[in-house]
């Protein structure tokens, strides 16, 4: 586990402009880290966390103390914010399956075709953002070449431009999907750590609803409803229940 303890510590200070408080609470954090001194880090963490700041170095450094004080739900659900901001960091990836092997449940997630898996990987390759700037620079694109179909003289080059306009467009639909769907990714709400040591998953809300399976700290889950304190979850392998809403957290 050297690991977690050589990669805190190299990971980029906050990356936007923050207060000098911020800044001094994050150098103290990361002292009192490479210290082993993990519950002032964290504390320390957290008052960067309360003041409004959202970073994945941040998430990551609070999984990586979580972890090393043994709150494994804890360091999961933190890793999966960073990662929600960082999908592409591969240490932020490494820690989160070290974690996930220490979890005592082995959910095996339902395969996808590979047309959706190429798509799911494609759209992740980029941020959001980039992929809406790319889809407004192939949509100028193709809107010009489309103009020099209307109005150009030549039979030849006329046609070669509404081919390439069709061409750019089509690129043009698919990255404004990679867009949304990116988006829609790193702001989905429905994504939950199971928190308690021993969390029953029932068969209807409420305490006569039939116990189905047992959860352990650290899986994660889907939430599909929510009813007054409980809520209706669904696993990576498809199977659905019920839960106390209090034996999970929200990673947003």
């Amino acid at each position: 586990m050297k690991k977690f303890l050589l990669i805190a510590i190299i990971l980029p200070v906050i990356t936007f402009a923050a207060p000098a408080q911020i800044d001094s609470l994050w150098e103290r954090a990361n002292v009192s880290y490479s210290n082993e001194e993990y519950q002032e880090a964290l504390e320390l963490y957290k008052q960067i966390e309360e003041s409004g700041v959202e970073s994945a170095a941040l998430y990551y450094n609070m999984g990586n103390a979580y972890f090393k004080m043994n709150y494994l739900a804890r360091s999961i659900l933190y890793y999966e914010k960073a990662i929600r901001l960082d999908p592409k960091n591969p240490d932020i990836s490494y820690n989160l399956t070290v974690a996930r092997d220490h979890c005592i449940d082995r959910i095996e997630p339902v395969p996808h075709f590979f047309v959706s898996e190429w798509l799911r990987k494609s759209h992740q390759a980029l941020p959001s953002g980039i992929w809406a700037a790319f889809s407004s620079i192939l949509l100028v694109m193709a809107l010009v070449f489309f103009l020099l179909f209307l109005f150009a003289r030549g039979v030849r080059f006329r046609k070669m431009s509404f081919i390439l306009s069709i061409l750019i467009f089509l690129f043009f639909v698919t990255s404004t999907v990679f867009a949304w769907q990116s988006k829609k990714e790193a702001t989905r709400e429905d994504i939950a750590i199971v928190v308690s040591a021993v969390c029953p998953i029932k068969s209807a809300p409420g305490v006569q609803g039939k116990d189905l399976l047992v959860l352990h700290e650290g899986t994660r889950v889907r939430v599909l409803e929510e009813m007054g304190e409980w809520v209706r979850i669904e696993l990576e392998d498809g199977r659905q229940g019920w839960v106390l809403l209090h034996e999970i957290v929200f990673v947003y």
